[in-house]
């Protein structure tokens, strides 16, 4: 074979599929018919437009459904083109009728972003016939629908991914969730928190490994506290709770949710109030917790007992001086590094008061304190070897913004405090 052209289609395939630019896999397939053939998957997987607006013409389906009566129009008949997608964004500026008729033509589509609010109950059963193949589905700015809206998911067997966000109405139809096959769900609810009803329990979820609640959370462990059974998700490990501004819930709901969930190993706790009481079912009952994150939850208490698994914990917007700094490295025998931000904001602003102390006395305090090396990420040379996490090394040595972020998400042994 003296011509890459003259591979087979499978061979192309791979080829192409390591080329990260659509703009020249695009160059590719105007080549011939061989590296159309094998580009258009690729091409169509995740298709995506640049344009900004809030016109029809602005949307992704618009130009979809173009394409595809082109194709019909040209005889291109062998391979649908909405075959090829399985990824698609709808934004907002699509009307209803252009994204029903998308959907009636990607049968194997794998993740749908849809951003329209006035979604009804048919719209949903027209998923769930016409996407079988449905993964992740996620729903912004959602207004609309009956306490059914969600039965016909029950169709969609390899659903495992759903995210709904920013939910401004009530929130029963969550109950028909209920016995279903997710793996990962978050919930960001912006609706009037004393009007919503008990009804709003998604529990009995036995596949649920992932949990992420905002806003709701104060309403879903008063809720909590009446359900007969404590344990609603058996196999969850990854819970992420928020709340508006700094809220008090109940100390015996979360304590108690905690007790029913012990393989929780990742958990984020956002805008509420931390006492003691929970600081310390933090190690008594989340006996598998290995990451641990405390953001915007004003003063916290020390920690009372070791968590012998914590690898990786972050302080963000939250008050604690050296003297509790210290003590909590004690309680932390997987930690060996402390970051402490270099930026400072007073608590008269905007109710940020970081780390007390801790800032005033800068990093050289804290390392005098306790037995974690403080480490100040000036360069990339500061950065130890374990920490590294395939960083890129710049031309000049420094570390960008994006590199300190990625040392925050994913580096282990660090306590990070900002």
């Amino acid at each position: 074979m003296s011509y890459l052209t003259g591979a087979s289609l499978e061979v192309l395939h791979l080829i192409l599929y390591n080329v990260d630019q659509q703009s020249d896999l695009y160059q590719c397939a105007l080549v011939n018919k061989s590296l159309y053939a094998a580009t258009s998957p690729l091409l169509w997987r995740e298709p995506k437009l640049l344009a900004r607006g809030t016109k029809r013409k602005d949307s992704i389906s618009f130009w979809l459904l173009r394409s595809f009566r082109q194709a019909r129009i040209h005889g291109l008949h062998a391979t649908s083109l909405g075959h090829y997608i399985r990824t698609l964004s709808i934004r907002r500026c699509t009307t209803l009728q252009d994204m029903r008729q998308v959907i009636n033509n990607v049968p194997l589509v794998e993740e749908l972003v849809i951003d329209i609010s006035t979604l009804k109950d048919k719209d949903m059963e027209r998923i769930a016939i016409k996407c079988p193949q449905l993964k992740r589905l996620s729903l912004r700015f959602l207004t609309d629908g009956s306490d059914r809206f969600f039965e016909p998911l029950r169709h969609c067997t390899n659903l495992r991914e759903l995210s709904i966000i920013k939910v401004h109405r009530s929130l029963n139809h969550l109950k028909s969730l209920k016995h279903s096959g997710l793996e990962k769900l978050t919930v960001h609810s912006y609706y009037c928190f004393d009007e919503i009803s008990l009804g709003l329990t998604f529990g009995n979820i036995p596949a649920l490994t992932h949990l992420d609640m905002a806003a709701m959370t104060e309403a879903y462990f008063r809720h909590y506290q009446t359900l007969p059974s404590p344990t609603l998700f058996p196999g969850l490990t990854d819970l992420r709770i928020a709340m508006p501004h700094h809220t008090t819930t109940a100390d015996d709901a979360v304590v108690s949710f905690f007790k029913a969930h012990p393989l929780i190993c990742t958990l984020s706790i956002k805008g509420m109030i931390i006492d003691p009481v929970i600081m310390t079912s933090l190690a008594s009952d989340l006996v598998h917790l290995k990451r641990l994150s405390f953001i915007n939850n004003g003063h916290l208490p020390p920690l009372t007992k070791s968590l012998p698994l914590v690898e990786k914990l972050t302080v963000r917007d939250c008050h604690m001086n050296v003297d509790s700094t210290v003590r909590m490295a004690m309680h932390l025998p997987n930690i060996h590094y402390i970051h402490v931000g270099k930026y400072v904001y007073s608590s008269r602003h905007f109710n940020r008061n970081f780390v007390g102390d801790i800032l005033q006395a800068n990093g050289p305090t804290v390392e005098s304190r306790t037995h974690l090396t403080h480490l100040d990420f000036a360069s990339h040379d500061s950065v130890p070897g374990d920490l590294m996490v395939y960083l890129p090394r710049r031309m000049d040595g420094k570390l960008i913004q994006e590199d300190l972020e990625r040392i925050r998400k994913t580096a282990l042994g660090l306590v990070w405090i900002d």
